[in-house]
């Protein structure tokens, strides 16, 4: 799906700059809310790229382990020190 070259109306970006939001909006399918990203990030607890990359990473985490692509730590201790044994 290719996205409009203007997503959103200047009247919309106009309240968005002024409050940053959030904003309800409604739409064709429903109601939707937006906000600019630095208020998102903030309200993340997110205030720089660093620390918004952790997150991620930890919801990459969470979902291998729901998805079973995770290894017992044991084994994989065990394994490491057979190849890398004296």
């Amino acid at each position: 799906m290719e996205l409009p070259s203007s997503p959103i109306t200047p009247e919309t970006e106009s309240l968005l700059q002024l409050h940053g939001g959030p904003l309800s909006l409604a739409g064709n399918q429903g109601n939707y809310v937006v906000m600019r990203s630095d208020i998102y990030d903030a309200m993340l607890g997110l205030e720089t790229d660093e620390e918004a990359e952790t997150l991620a990473s930890v919801r990459r985490g969470v979902a291998d382990v729901e998805a079973g692509r995770t290894h017992d730590s044991d084994s994989v201790f065990k394994k490491l020190s057979s190849r890398h044994a004296p």
